[in-house]
């Protein structure tokens, strides 16, 4: 392997530092030096590569890499090698174009000062002066209305790409002395460019949740050597510290009235974080996460949340959680701008059912009779009468239309009746008339809207000014509440995409749905404070459903110089380019690290008594099926080691097995072998916690038994955590867990892109998501190199080649089909019998990072 020549830092740096007390390797990949902790491995080498050709383009990449490869990392330090060497070509080029207008103002002064000569008003670039051309040699001290040549150089340089385009402009028509070919087409090169040229790219690195986040900033922090100006973007429940929002029931809600209020010291002392020496370049928590930005303000009784706010307006990375992002009114409120920006979403293979959620709006008629509340009462007062009678007057409109009587519900179940537009009698367009949400009357709403943010924002500015000691200044009577600012900011926003002539118009399905009040479903759940004296039976919701997520994706897409969409299991990635209306000019799907004979899968077809396991809803009814699952379950569990996990279609299935296999004696017999843990439906995170934490601390201590953990496809247990080593070495997958077909929203969408012919039919989008939920809960075991574990598909539907071509490409190409499960238990108990067998002998060996190390991967 070829040894590096010189790795001192060229003449022109980068605005990313290099902690020389972290330990790395350079690597040259795609001619960027990028700079490792460890010896990469393969798949690590090819997702930096594959990176580094996407942000070179400017172009937007999928990149699938099995949980333990090490993504983040090589993500990480991919994007920042990245960014350092573009800011040192950025630099580069514009100090050759800052020499080659020296050079043009030094030999064609007249031309300067036709230009510049006159308070800089453009010039005719065909009037030809007398001379054309005054060689250095001149210096004219005084070239035209008492402007020196050092100021119109000086204003030349300053207006650098107006310049640009003038000397280009000019060599079209005539030669420019001093300046060559070269020259010029440096300059073109710099035009081209546009802002590209000048503007540092800030990047955006999301993830499902703020513990994926603190595992970011921590990979970032303690195993690469970049050191930058970074933040984190976290919610009030995470970074407040006021006592009273803390135990509120809505710490958002608690949090701005207490701001608007002036009664909170933190708030208004917030700034005092952001001069902390700790946070500074070079501090020690230079890099930081929410607690550690939390331990910084308490101590200086300062607002962390919105300290993290001001820090992220000028770090050139920022770490949040995706829907950040995603959601308009959210982006909005953190202040992120994506132009020309770089965009990473990790954890992305829900990023479509995000992207829909993030576009849609739902009010209840509760939230509308609040703002019709709230508008009443600053009407009393005399406060912008006008503009919150116009707000009050769309609340009880939309409030009156859904507590209708006689209202017909096309979609009726056990509790829930909804009732969607557009109807073959009814259009939205028409829908909107009657409701009189015209054209005009959205303006004046707008326009209402704007009136009162602005009196909100001055009443805030007069707080500000006089200070913490007079808390009255803002008091509660004097504004509406910022819930009901974002009730109407929510429903202006979706009423301009619904509204006739909207490039999304046909995008949307707007539904009532009324549903049992749950306030009312027992007398023991805490009382809420209300305008009402008693609490209605139903709650009616007027939704906005966007069946597109490119609704709001393609808005990203549009403004960032590259997106990339990342996970452990994004396949099958069919969907994506059509579904988020984003060219993705490039794919990858990584191999695991893991060395094939570490891990096993296998597809069952029949189960010990030779029923055909096939969990679908009319077979899983039968009780031969119930008992067969049961008994290979039982099988596995007593020859599996440690932790093993069992997934299946939903709760429903879930408890009716276990309640057979409770009656049967069927569960006696796996607690023999195994202490059963079973995922709750709903239920606290608290709650969940707790019995995650029994099933690892079971499986810390030394016993005989090991645990199993029966869970459901896109629940708690199959998404995003880790059960590396002896919590998971097995992971058993019974049935398909297709969408609920009856489910409204999924009904309307499988419609929705049956009629539009540039997406993925209804059929295939509803099949991709069972097996994009299928992929996601394999990911649970086999989390790094030196990891292995089985996986076990208990389904008929598996032995099919088409449907193993939609597993994760490091499954699909391992993929062992049995027709019996007697055959397939004999080669599984081989698996188990070599794997302990080797675990006795073998420690693991780690491999330290070797010393000067080139590898050049290009195109």
């Amino acid at each position: 392997m070829p040894k590096p020549t010189d790795t001192d830092s060229p003449a022109i740096q980068g605005d990313i530092r290099l902690d020389s007390s972290v330990k790395s390797t350079m690597y040259y990949i795609g001619g960027v030096p990028v700079h490792f902790p460890f010896v990469p491995y393969p798949s690590q080498l090819g997702m930096m590569n594959h990176m580094i050709r996407a942000l070179n383009k400017a172009q937007n990449t999928m990149i699938e890499s099995p949980t333990g490869s090490g993504k983040s990392l090589a993500l990480l330090c991919a994007t920042l090698a990245w960014r350092q060497s573009f800011v040192v070509r950025q630099r580069k080029m514009q100090e050759n174009v800052r020499q080659i207008i020296t050079r043009f103002c030094m030999h064609n002064t007249m031309l300067l000062r036709s230009r510049y000569g006159s308070n800089g008003t453009d010039a005719d670039p065909d009037k030809k002066p007398d001379a054309m051309e005054t060689h250095a040699s001149e210096k004219p001290d005084i070239l035209s209305n008492n402007y020196s040549f050092v100021t119109l150089q000086a204003r030349a340089q300053t207006l650098q790409s107006e310049t640009v385009d003038f000397i280009l402009d000019t060599s079209k028509k005539q030669t420019l002395v001093g300046l060559s070919k070269d020259d010029l087409a440096t300059l073109g090169e710099y035009q081209d460019a546009g802002k590209s040229a000048t503007q540092r790219p800030r990047i955006f690195f999301g993830t499902r949740t703020h513990k994926q986040v603190a595992q970011l900033v921590n990979e970032l922090r303690s195993k690469t050597p970049y050191r930058l100006r970074t933040a984190v973007l976290g919610s009030r429940a995470q970074t407040c510290t006021h006592p009273k929002a803390k135990r509120a029931e809505s710490v958002d809600d608690t949090c701005r009235q207490l701001r608007d209020d002036n009664n909170c010291g933190a708030y208004t002392g917030f700034r005092r974080v952001l001069g902390s020496k700790k946070l500074a370049e070079g501090g020690e928590l230079e890099i930081w996460d929410l607690e550690d930005i939390v331990s910084v303000a308490r101590p200086l009784v300062a607002c962390s949340y919105y300290a993290s706010r001001e820090l992220a307006a000028t770090a050139k990375l920022v770490f949040c959680p995706y829907n950040y992002i995603l959601d308009p009114a959210v982006r909005k409120a953190a202040g992120i701008e994506l132009e020309g920006n770089i965009v990473i979403l990790d954890e992305a293979h829900n990023i479509e059912n995000a992207a829909r959620d993030a576009g849609s709006f739902e009010v209840s008629d509760l939230q509308l009779a609040s703002l019709a509340h709230e508008c009443s009462g600053m009407f009393d007062h005399g406060i912008l009468r006008n503009e919150h009678l116009v707000l009050k007057s769309l609340a009880d409109t939309l409030a009156a239309w859904l507590q209708r009587d006689g209202a017909a519900f096309e979609y009726c179940d056990y509790e829930t009746q909804t009732s969607v537009w557009p109807k073959p009698e009814c259009s939205v367009d028409t829908l909107l008339t009657d409701l009189a949400l015209t054209p005009d009357y959205i303006s004046q709403v707008k326009s209402a809207q704007a009136k009162i943010e602005d009196y909100i924002a001055s009443l805030r500015t007069q707080s500000n000014e006089h200070g913490p000691e007079d808390p009255e200044l803002l008091p509660r009577d004097k504004h509406v509440s910022a819930g009901a600012l974002r009730v109407v900011e929510g429903l202006l926003r979706v009423l301009k995409h619904v509204a006739h002539g909207s490039k999304f118009a046909t995008d949307f399905r707007i539904a009532v749905v009324r549903h049992p009040n749950p306030e009312l479903r027992t007398s023991q759940k805490r009382k809420r404070q209300s305008v009402f004296e008693s609490k209605p039976a139903f709650i009616n919701t007027l939704s906005f459903w966007t069946m597109n997520p490119g609704v709001v994706f393609s808005e990203i897409a549009e403004q960032t110089r590259s997106i990339v969409l990342t996970s452990g299991t994004l396949s099958p990635l069919d969907s994506y380019a059509s579904e988020l209306q984003v060219d993705f000019a490039s794919t990858l799907e990584a191999n695991h690290v893991i060395a094939p004979s570490r891990f096993c899968a296998l597809a069952v077809e029949c189960g010990p008594s030779g029923v055909r396991l096939e969990a679908k809803y009319r077979t899983s009814d039968q009780l031969e099926f119930q008992d067969d699952v049961g008994e290979a379950i039982r099988a596995i569990a007593a020859r599996s080691p440690d932790g093993m996990l069992v997934f299946m279609p939903s709760y429903a299935l879930l408890n009716k097995l276990i309640a057979r296999w409770e009656a049967t004696g069927r569960l006696a017999e796996i607690r023999s072998h195994k202490t059963v843990f079973v995922e709750p439906q709903g239920g606290t995170k608290d709650q969940f916690d707790k019995l995650l934490l029994s099933y690892r601390k079971h499986l810390s201590e030394p016993n005989e038994t090991g645990a199993v953990m029966f869970g459901v496809f896109r629940g708690k247990v199959s998404e995003g955590i880790d059960f590396s080593d002896h919590f998971c070495r097995t992971v058993v997958n019974i049935g398909i867990p297709f969408p609920a077909f009856k489910d409204v929203k999924v009904m309307l969408k499988r419609e929705y892109n049956n009629e539009h012919t540039m997406l993925l039919n209804g059929s295939k989008w509803y099949d991709i998501q069972a097996f994009r939920a299928v992929n996601q809960a394999l990911g649970r075991c086999l989390r790094h190199k030196d990891d292995w574990g089985a996986i076990i598909m208990l389904e008929a539907r598996f032995v099919q080649n088409a449907n193993i071509a939609r597993l994760s490409k490091w499954v699909r190409g391992h993929m062992r089909v049995f027709g019996r499960f007697e055959n397939a238990k004999q080669y599984l108990d081989a698996f188990y019998d070599e794997r302990i067998s080797e675990d006795a002998k073998d420690m693991p060996q780690v491999l330290d990072a070797e010393e000067n190390v080139t590898i050049v991967l290009d195109e």
